[in-house]
């Protein structure tokens, strides 16, 4: 097993704690961090299914927000 200390939650556990991100395109880019020393490549998500979309480098989901 990779990790020794199993009280701690697992980067996947953690990233499954943030909830889906709302935006109002059908198109969002994902970068992974606001800077982009800590970032990922660009990756540009198409929302157009009803369950979130998620970034294949970082894990963060996206969902359209149809608030209108």
């Amino acid at each position: 097993m990779w990790r020794k200390d199993t009280s701690k939650k697992s980067p996947m556990e953690l990233i499954n704690e943030v909830p889906p991100i709302k935006v109002e395109g059908r198109i969002v880019a994902c970068e992974g961090d606001t800077d982009p020393a800590l970032g990922h490549p660009i990756e540009y998500i198409c929302l157009d299914l009803a369950q979130p979309a998620v970034c294949k480098y970082c894990g963060l989901r996206y969902v359209q927000d149809h608030h209108h």
